[in-house]
């Protein structure tokens, strides 16, 4: 550990842990209240008939509950009220019906006691909670006016802990000392990107990269993994290979060892064709889809090393480009740190060449084919034909006429600093280079203002200018001190954790509010126009309040919303966590289709809020964001381009809504197999908001028939035959049977085929699939058409649960039975405005949950 971390460790630590300490909310249980004896009555009447000691289905037995000899755990309340919240209990076809009157006394009855009984067990209070990756990253691009994608220095973090899709719960998170220590390296590494302290103007310059110098071959002669061969005129280099790592890209071998020489903004221009689509062989072998252009893929990689085979981590992917048979120049602006390169690659390109290579010399170009006198020997030993080698033999890559992608050059302009000192440089410490000119204090009060999203006292701020002007007359330089007095208000707790108030407070302060807004929207600190109205405390004003929601929606980082709040929500954080196959499902990397269906639901969302869609058109709409890759993926004709576009969706293309989106689809299997369970566990949670329990250790998992020898619906009836587990399954099964039309990665299909086995046979063995299923409301559905409607029919439970998920989000705390009411009343009020998304969010800003610490 270096002098300088354990020094303001020493010095920041204890800090932190008074902090913490102070902010944290007391616990305290004391549950006195008895049942009302209505809902003793009530499940006397229409429960105990199945849920009995000689019938206790669900592992629930009510008759000790209703005698008063044992009261009923909150578990099974909860689950109860659930249940009648959905109709499905009592059991349509089981006898007597409650009417909807009593049904709904009863709810109403049951969530009072649940609510009193969680007002005496805990508070309503966010437990402080700390900045997530996402968050920090976005914050410190405000704060600093750096590029964090593009330099990534909270690699190393530990993951975030994900509740229920959510990683910003206070009561969740931790902080180690391990993880202390990173932030410092990280803020030590960023401010280094922003401070330019002793340094003069990057000049502006161009690097003109013709082919001789961009990474290459001289020809290929024999079977190779890679492809890339410069022309014997030296007039461009040809790409014939396009792994989906980016394994041996070409790049410029000027910057293979140092990178660029300043951070800045640079203009990368690229001259490239595509050739070869319209070839002589059979399309089998060069597995590439012919209808569609060649795409050209441009990125970054922060350090030279990242080059090499086998270092894909790490790489920044900056764009992709349709080419023409035409060459044709493409240019793309993008800030590079000090020391990074960039690379061209085939972006669709068919993998690996050695196959295509072999095939093709032996099928068309045998002159190709170059034999030593072992090589003669051993196919003569082995019975096999020696090919005839022409007498003016040449090499593979000179007779090649496949698909590639042809580079006529490139080129590098910058780094474009049109001002010096740099604005986030100017922002910071004021315009100078020098550090012994730097207004200390003014420096430290301002960046710390806006770092700890609150006015700072004199008192509070003076250790940071004690400890840097204690440094300096130590002997140490101006620049490195006021670096690490910046460093440690980037590492104090009033950075890394959000100010959300206190359990005394009845209502948060306006900049209370202003930092809770600008998470919520954008992921990131308030600017200047929050924090100004939070200073003449304006943010209380329910009209102005309103008013900066729309600003803030209008700007561009509210995209994070769309992004983040989605993930949590819909559980797409779990993409890529089983990735499918490559050789079963070779689509989903060469048509980059994680990275697609992650944003069609992304763009679904964030177009439904601006236009102020009803949130039904999350159940079923008829249109979404494809491109290319997605609407092959979903057989949709058309060229899209490589960005989405919005599209109307044809009838029969059966993808409109989240059940329609590959991201549903995939984050609902697990990257091999599909289950009903995993799907209807899915529909349950993240749209009906009625979580299942986990299943009894004791019952054994469904073991999946990879042979195909039975479907997925003949082993889940053998498992039901188990009594523990046949009441669950009857609950979450009927919810995901008609979404097994779906393949692990949201493709549609209409048969089970077995894997491990030669195609032929496979489908010979193959089975269909039988969606039908009946929900416990007696309802019956057969494909996901039908799961829409019945979504919809349940439309004001699928709103509570989207209004629970956003408070979630938008407080850092999970909502309980004591927010429902005003839950309730949100769900009521967006019904009457048409269930407006923006109308929700309204609701949720304005809320005593939003505003409330």
């Amino acid at each position: 550990m270096s002098t300088v971390t354990k020094m303001l460790k020493a010095q920041f630590i204890p800090s932190l842990l008074c902090y913490l300490l102070l902010n944290s909310n007391a616990w305290a249980v004391n549950n006195t209240n008895n049942i009302d004896p209505s809902i003793m009555q009530f499940v006397d009447k229409y429960c105990v008939s199945c849920h009995n000691p000689e019938d206790e289905e669900g592992d629930l037995n009510f008759v000790p509950f209703v005698n008063g000899e044992k009261p009923l755990d909150d578990d099974s309340l909860h689950d109860m009220l659930e249940q009648l919240n959905l109709s499905e209990m009592p059991p349509p076809d089981e006898g007597e019906q409650p009417s909807h009157e009593l049904r709904k006394n009863i709810i109403a009855q049951m969530t009072d006691y649940l609510t009193h009984k969680e007002h005496l067990a805990q508070t309503q209070h966010t437990i402080l909670r700390r900045l997530t990756r996402y968050e920090y990253k976005n914050t410190l691009r405000d704060l600093l006016g750096v590029y964090p994608d593009a330099s990534d220095a909270t690699t190393a973090f530990p993951r975030d802990e994900s509740h229920h899709g959510f990683t910003n719960l206070g009561d969740k998170q931790i902080l180690s000392d391990y993880q202390l220590q990173l932030y410092m390296q990280a803020a030590d590494h960023y401010l280094d990107q922003t401070l330019v302290f002793n340094q003069s103007q990057p000049r502006n310059k161009t690097w003109h990269f013709p082919p001789t110098k961009l990474f290459h071959k001289k020809e290929i002669t024999r079977p190779s993994v890679s492809y890339r061969v410069i022309d014997k005129d030296h007039k461009y280099v040809d790409i014939g290979h396009g792994e989906v790592d980016e394994f041996w890209p070409v790049y410029p071998t000027r910057f293979s060892k140092k990178g660029v020489p300043a951070n800045g903004i640079y203009k990368i221009t690229v001259a490239a064709s595509a050739v070869g689509l319209d070839h002589p062989y059979d399309k089998k072998i060069i597995k590439i889809d012919h209808d569609k252009p060649l795409k050209l893929g441009l990125w970054h990689v922060p350090k030279p090393e990242l080059l090499k085979p086998g270092a894909s981590d790490g790489r920044v992917f900056i764009g992709a480009f349709d080419l023409t048979e035409q060459a044709k120049t493409y240019e793309v602006s993008v800030w590079l740190p000090k020391g990074s390169s960039f690379y061209v690659h085939w972006i669709n390109g068919p993998g690996r060449t050695f196959g295509i290579i072999n095939q093709v010399q032996k099928r068309y170009l045998p002159e190709t084919i170059k034999l030593n006198d072992n090589d003669k020997k051993r196919l003569l030993k082995e019975g096999k034909p020696v090919p005839k080698l022409a007498d003016n033999y040449q090499a593979f890559s000179e007779l090649y006429q496949g698909p590639r992608v042809r580079i006529h050059g490139m080129r590098l302009q910058g780094p474009f600093n049109n001002e010096w000192p740099p604005k986030n440089h100017v922002d910071i410490v004021g315009d100078t280079t020098d550090a012994n000119d730097v207004n200390i204090e003014k420096t430290i009060i301002n960046f710390a203002r806006k770092a700890f999203r609150q006015p700072i006292t004199k008192q509070q701020i003076q250790p940071y200018i004690n400890f840097i002007q204690t440094r300096i007359k130590s002997g140490q330089s101006a620049e490195l001190a006021i670096k690490q007095g910046l460093t440690a208000i980037l590492t104090s707790p009033r950075f890394l954790y959000l100010d959300e108030g206190s359990s005394e407070q009845a209502k948060l302060n306006s900049y209370q509010i202003a930092t809770r807004l600008s998470y919520l929207l954008w992921s990131s600190m308030p600017d200047e126009t929050l924090l100004s109205l939070a200073a003449r405390d304006e943010l209380n004003d329910p009209q102005i309040l309103w008013q900066q929601t729309q600003r803030m929606l209008e700007d561009p980082k509210s995209k994070a919303f769309a992004k983040y709040f989605t993930r949590a929500w819909l559980r797409l954080d779990k993409i890529g966590a089983m990735a499918p196959s490559v050789k079963q499902y070779p689509t989903y990397y060469n048509d980059r289709l994680e990275t697609a269906m992650l944003a069609e639901t992304e763009a679904l969302v964030d177009f439904i809020l601006q236009a102020n869609r009803p949130i039904t058109e999350f159940l079923n709409s008829d249109y979404s964001f494809i491109n290319d890759g997605l609407a092959k993926h979903y057989k949709i004709d058309g060229e899209f381009g490589e960005q989405l576009q919005y599209v109307k969706l044809p009838k029969q293309a059966r993808r409109g809504g989240l059940l329609g989106h590959a991201s549903v689809l995939t984050t609902s299997a697990n990257g091999v197999d599909t289950s009903p369970v995993l799907r209807g566990v899915w529909v349950l949670e993240s749209l009906l908001g009625t979580p299942t329990a986990p299943p009894p250790a004791d019952v054994p998992p469904i073991e999946p028939d990879t042979r195909g020898a039975t479907t997925i619906k003949e082993q889940l009836a053998k498992h039901r035959s188990i009594d523990t587990c046949n009441d669950c399954h009857a609950k979450i099964d009927s919810w995901g049977f008609p979404l097994e039309f779906y393949n692990p990665i949201g493709g549609l299909r209409y048969k089970y085929f077995p894997h491990g086995i030669p195609w032929k046979k496979a489908k010979k063995l193959a089975k269909n699939i039988d969606g039908h299923a009946q929900l416990l409301s007696g309802d019956v559905v057969t494909n996901e058409k039908d799961l829409k409607k019945q979504l919809l029919k349940r439309k004001d439970i699928f709103a509570k649960n989207l209004v629970k998920k956003l408070l979630t989000y938008a407080t850092g705390r999970e909502m309980t039975y004591q927010d429902d009411a005003t839950i309730d009343e949100i769900v009521e009020g967006i019904k009457q405005r048409d269930y407006g998304m923006q109308v929700l969010l309204a609701y949720v800003v304005m809320s005593d949950i939003f505003q409330s610490p």
